[in-house]
């Protein structure tokens, strides 16, 4: 009888030779530690740093996937990579795949796991060309897949000019929308953050998040 599909997500470290490796896996650890936490009840094999730079996991659906990748690229902002004293960011590049896991998922670690799902998944994550997307979902339901990868372009675009020192604004600002409060906790006045957040377009930003939260909602 053939195993059923399962949702697979994979992602690795962007230009990861730019970084000292062993920080760099550490930071990656920390950060997959944290994320298994949060997402426990979302996850049924958790995230697991496969290599230095990789990581895999089993969640429960593409909407749990959606959100653990949200979730990773926020925490990366408020807790980036410190190389020499400095913020020393990376990027992650995503695959989302729905496919067969011929072996038992393991429920400790997502690692030694085999089948078509996971094979194809890899050949995703391992297909690096020029135009290749930031954010790839391949599943059964391709109407989702094609809206998910419009959505999350979108949503890369609006962060691509996101400076490192600008981080800790951001996350605040993303996560307070009354800019007054936002003020009293950076150091800044009401029309100050009002015009950060516009220079910003974290509104666009919060718009395209929620956008992509209800594309997956009903799934």
């Amino acid at each position: 009888m053939p195993s059923k599909p399962h949702i697979i997500i994979m992602a690795d470290v962007i230009a990861s030779g730019h970084h000292d490796g062993k920080t760099l896996s550490q930071h990656l650890k920390r950060i997959i530690a944290s994320a298994n936490r949060t997402h426990a009840k979302h996850l049924r094999s958790p995230l697991t740093v496969t290599l230095g730079d990789e990581f895999q996991g089993v969640p429960r659906s593409v909407a749990a996937a959606t959100e653990i990748i949200l979730w990773l690229e926020h925490r990366l902002r408020a807790k980036p990579l410190q190389e020499h004293g400095q913020p020393a960011p990376y990027s992650l590049r995503y695959v989302v795949h729905e496919g067969r896991i011929d072996s038992a998922l393991n429920r400790e670690r997502a690692h030694g796991m085999l089948g078509p799902g996971l094979t194809h998944a890899r050949s995703l994550l391992n297909r690096k060309t020029r135009d290749q997307p930031r954010f790839q979902f391949e599943v059964d339901n391709l109407p989702l897949s094609r809206r998910l990868r419009y959505s999350f372009e979108v949503l890369d675009e609006l962060g691509v000019d996101f400076k490192a020192e600008d981080y800790a604004f951001i996350e605040i600002a993303l996560a307070e929308r009354d800019a007054i409060k936002v003020g009293r906790k950076v150091g800044r006045h009401r029309t100050s953050v009002e015009r950060r957040r516009r220079s910003l377009k974290l509104n666009a930003f919060q718009a395209t998040e929620s956008l992509i939260r209800d594309l997956v909602a009903e799934e």
